[in-house]
């Protein structure tokens, strides 16, 4: 049993590294898209009839644009989830208990061969980026809980709220989506969402499911004796061959970019953390520091170091230009502990304290 714990935290992470390397590659092709089957059945709980011949015309035109795979821009989807919610958050309730599996469209065939529980999330996982590629999720393992937290790529055109929507809407969807098709082997132990989230009405529980309304994000927890349990729905065909085909392809094409954009990233999210070093990425990506090291200095020519320099040069132009933030704030979201120790960092990068370099810009 112990061998088989480890194994499975061993997996979720690995699942989380290869995901995110998906959908940076593939996000480059689809943007921020998201699969029309998220919206599968929501014409028929519009509130107001009125505004059934927008949304229907929004759809054709995504189906006309994209074929088999009809794809929106996540703004779109928020567009049309506000007339979806109009009167109410709660017919979000609605719409992903009438979906079951059809909600995950083309890559449904892909988890209909899963083995167990914990394959069907895998292959959520590693294959999400073809059906919403702006919606992630991260796995991990919390003592005898799997977790999945979800969160959304925001584009400025998109409201907290409405992100929010579409985080809360897809995490509903993993829960009927995997209900329907393993039955009693999928029986999550909590859904957990912001208090923002919620409508005065909103229920205490989805599917059987506990809603836990007071989470600092949104994620469902399932019980890790859970992921073993077989699939009693299994599809013994080989899958989507071009869905397979297309998720091999962009996970071979990725390279330096790829890997300069992903650390990058990381970085951004973790300055202002203060656990921003190499020790720390490479527990998160479950690998030794040294063979991140040798992966920098191959592909990238440079070392760790240099490239949290390059991301604290980019994070701090904007913040010191605007005149508004006192050295010590930005020196935080930096990950410094002092602002003397960002004053040098500024200095010997751009050759004049930070100071200077906002008197500059305000002649200017």
């Amino acid at each position: 049993m112990i061998v088989r714990a480890t194994s499975v935290a061993d997996i979720l992470i690995f699942i989380w590294y290869c995901a995110a390397r998906i959908r940076k590659n593939v996000g480059a092709r689809l943007g921020q898209a998201i699969s029309t089957s998220a919206l599968w059945g929501a014409k028929a709980l519009l509130p107001t009839p009125a505004f059934a011949p927008q949304f229907e015309q929004v759809i054709e035109s995504a189906a006309m644009s994209h074929g088999l795979t009809p794809m929106l821009m996540v703004g779109e989807v928020a567009r049309l989830m506000n007339g979806l919610c109009a009167d109410s958050d709660t017919t979000l309730i609605e719409l992903a208990q009438s979906q079951g599996r059809s909600c995950a469209g083309a890559i449904m065939p892909l988890i209909e061969t899963a083995d167990t529980v914990s394959d069907a999330i895998r292959i959520i996982l590693m294959y999400n980026c073809l059906h919403a590629e702006p919606l992630h999720w991260t796995g991990s393992i919390r003592g005898n809980q799997a977790a999945l937290t979800a969160w959304l790529d925001r584009p400025a055109e998109v409201t907290f709220k409405q992100a929010e929507r579409i985080v809360l809407l897809g995490t509903l969807q993993i829960v009927s989506g995997l209900t329907d098709l393993l039955g009693e082997s999928f029986k999550p132990v909590l859904i957990r969402i912001k208090p923002s989230q919620l409508s005065s009405e909103w229920p205490d529980q989805f599917m059987g499911v506990p809603i836990d309304a007071n989470a600092a994000e949104t994620e469902l927890l399932i019980d890790r004796e859970c992921l073993g349990k077989p699939n009693p729905n299994r599809c013994t065909q080989a899958g989507n061959s071009r869905l397979r085909e297309m998720r091999e392809r962009h996970h071979q094409d990725a390279g330096p970019d790829l890997l300069k954009n992903d650390t990058c990233s990381w970085i951004r999210s973790h300055l202002p953390q203060g656990d921003c070093d190499l020790t720390h990425l490479a527990f998160r990506l479950n690998c030794d520091k040294r063979t991140l090291q040798r992966r920098f200095a191959k592909y990238l020519d440079c070392r760790f170091s240099d490239l949290v320099d390059d991301v604290r040069a980019e994070m701090c132009v904007p913040l010191v230009e605007s005149g508004v933030f006192p050295t010590q704030v930005i020196a935080e979201q930096l990950g410094y502990a002092t602002s003397g120790n960002f004053s040098r960092f500024f200095q010997r990068r751009f050759g004049c304290a930070p100071r200077d370099w906002s008197q500059l810009s305000l002649d200017t």
